[in-house]
């Protein structure tokens, strides 16, 4: 009696547990869904004839925005490369072309991709309009790594366009954006002048860099894959070297300690993610610098910036943590972290935050507050969370 009781018990456990799962499988396949459903809403955001144009927050200029092109590009090559359809693939195609024919917009004969406004630097340097800045142009090349990783009947000729440009960007950025320090080497914010290590620019081109030593070393000399594969082993032993473990978590200052401009500032969740993002390219991509944190790690890193339910700029026992308000694409990034490298229901529980904090959906506001003052759409922050919600709905 005591055996059929047992073995009961047993068979309706393992069936209450086949239920829990099933309703879980259940649950999760029906958030995904309405996150696709919220991705076309904010992908009809950005028209397909001009999908990087559009209102910026700074200096409040409507114009073309590269970066915003690179995001979209990356969004719709995954869309793509998941659900091939015919809408992705003429947006994959328009957006890199936009990029391949505006890879020179200051004039000066060499490629880079920048903002269209000017720009004062911390250093009081001006920066005139459409100066190349080191983690847009990160942002453009991992755009055009993805699009070529993608169906977008790419003809012989473009893929060879597509690498031709890649490999001069980077090998400008390598010979004339890059000094030596920090225990090994890192690219400048610009190439204009060398005034700070940046971690998450540095870190950004790095990654897009070893992406393309990975996905098309062949479309080098040997000389050139040796220069990018030095610098990319240089950059990463700065970033290490520069890193502060938080329990194990890597966490990092906005530049890298000590700098001549005296920059104490932490970096806020934004540039962590940017940080982040570059040296796990190059863990994921067989980088020969040990790490000193695990995945896991860096996914638990940022959990740091949750508080009481809700997304912070910085972590809340950062100095002057409330200094600095939540901004659309703190929360895009950490949505696309956790998309590519946490968990599932972390990406969720970002979209969800996006979703009831920062609408109307889909047209999100620059700051998630609760009495909008300005009710305004910036496609270069959107475009952030378009690029984690594409990484979420079509897993790559």
């Amino acid at each position: 009696m005591r055996i059929h009781v047992w073995v009961g018990c047993t068979l309706l456990m393992a069936l209450m547990a086949c239920g829990d799962r099933a309703a879980r499988a259940q649950t999760a396949s029906g958030e995904r869904e309405a996150a696709c459903k919220a991705y076309q809403e904010l992908l009809a955001m950005f028209p397909e004839d001009r999908q990087g144009y559009g209102k910026d927050h700074y200096r409040s200029r409507v114009d073309h925005q590269p970066m915003t092109y690179g995001l979209v590009l990356s969004a719709e090559a995954a869309h793509l490369k998941s659900a091939p359809n015919d809408e992705s693939r003429r947006r994959v195609r328009l957006a890199a072309r936009w990029l391949l024919d505006n890879r020179d917009l200051d004039g000066d004969g060499l490629p880079g991709w920048g903002l269209p406004q000017d720009y004062v630097a911390s250093d009081g340097l001006k920066m005139p309009p459409n100066h190349p800045y080191t983690v847009t142009t990160a942002i453009v090349l991992d755009g055009l790594l993805d699009a070529l990783n993608a169906p977008a009947d790419w003809s012989d000729a473009e893929r060879k366009e597509i690498r031709s440009v890649m490999v001069q960007v980077v090998l400008r950025w390598c010979r004339h954006v890059w000094s030596e320090g920090y225990g090994g080497g890192y690219f400048w914010y610009n190439p204009r002048r060398d005034h700070a290590f940046c971690l998450n620019a540095s870190s950004m081109f790095g990654g897009a860099m070893v992406r393309l030593l990975k996905e098309h070393g062949d479309a080098m000399t040997a000389e050139e894959r040796r220069l990018i594969e030095d610098r990319t082993d240089q950059q990463a032993k700065a970033v290490v070297a520069s890193v502060n473990l938080w329990h194990g978590m890597p966490y990092w200052h906005y530049a890298a300690q000590p700098n001549k401009l005296n920059f104490t500032h932490p970096n806020d969740l934004l540039h962590h993610v940017y940080t982040l993002w570059g040296i796990e390219l190059y863990r994921d991509c067989g980088g020969r610098v040990p790490l000193p944190w695990t995945r896991a790690q860096a996914v638990q890193s940022m959990e740091r910036f949750w508080h009481d339910g809700q997304i912070c700029p910085l972590p809340p026992k950062t100095v002057s943590a409330t200094a600095k308000p939540l901004r659309l694409w703190d929360t895009g990034t950490m949505l696309a972290f956790y998309a590519k490298w946490g968990e599932p229901r972390q990406a969720q529980q970002a979209f969800e935050f996006i979703h009831e904090k920062c609408g109307p959906w889909p047209n999100l506001r620059l700051f998630p507050t609760e009495k909008p003052t300005d009710e305004s759409f910036y496609p270069r922050h959107a475009a952030h969370v378009l690029f984690g919600l594409a990484l979420y709905c079509y897993p790559q």
